[in-house]
């Protein structure tokens, strides 16, 4: 099933050719999170939802908006974010537990710090790969809280969505085929988050396949 499932959509890859870059993948009906001193922040729609927020396994990457306060950027490039300075932040994320650490950046409010655990203990900022949402509480030393564990406001993504259109399909399958092999920063197909398109993208890909928002 698998061989034949990736033998039709080689041909479609193929066809396609390489695409320009990543999309987010926060899904459209859970994108916002709220913060009690700065109002909502919009995880999916930077530059279209080409420079929202994706989750990887193992660290975000992109920008989130905020009304009130600007860009924040999560990160770029391969995490994970050593956070050592102001050259390599980043919020990474523990692909065991889901627990969250290192940095944010925004130039109007400053760091925002995504380690809480340590401070709040279960109330700390992580992501819940069973339910595929943002769980927690992060800190920006301006701006207090950011809460990601409202019940009914919250921010969802699908890992192994690289189209970013909230279901793992053939899109998502085509743009790892037509980019396999390539290595880089931003790939479409790179759903790993790696720097490279390869088995483990494509791994990824069919152990969620048909799966949604």
């Amino acid at each position: 099933m698998r061989t034949s499932l990736i033998a039709a959509t080689a041909v479609l890859a193929l066809a396609s050719g390489h695409a320009a870059a990543q999309s987010t993948n926060v899904c459209p009906d859970g994108k916002f999170a709220w913060a009690e001193n700065i109002g909502w922040l919009n995880f999916r729609d930077a530059n279209a939802g080409a420079q929202g927020v994706r989750v990887f396994n193992n660290h975000l990457r992109g920008w989130v908006w905020g009304e009130n306060v600007g860009w924040i950027n999560v990160g770029s490039g391969s995490g994970p974010y050593a956070n050592t300075n102001g050259t390599n932040f980043g919020v990474n994320v523990d692909p065991s537990t889901g627990e969250l650490s290192g940095f944010a950046w925004g130039e109007n409010i400053g760091w925002v710090n995504f380690g809480t655990t340590a401070s709040v203990g279960s109330q700390g900022a992580r992501f819940d790969f069973s339910a595929r949402r943002f769980r927690g509480y992060a800190w920006g030393e301006n701006v207090g809280w950011i809460n990601l564990d409202n019940s009914t406001h919250f921010v969802k993504a699908l890992i192994g969505d690289a189209n970013g259109d909230g279901v793992v399909d053939f899109g998502d399958l085509s743009l790892v085929l037509a980019n396999f092999g390539q290595s880089g920063a931003n790939l479409p197909g790179d759903v790993t988050g790696n720097g490279v398109v390869d088995f483990g993208d494509l791994s990824l890909v069919l152990s969620l396949f048909g799966q949604g928002c």
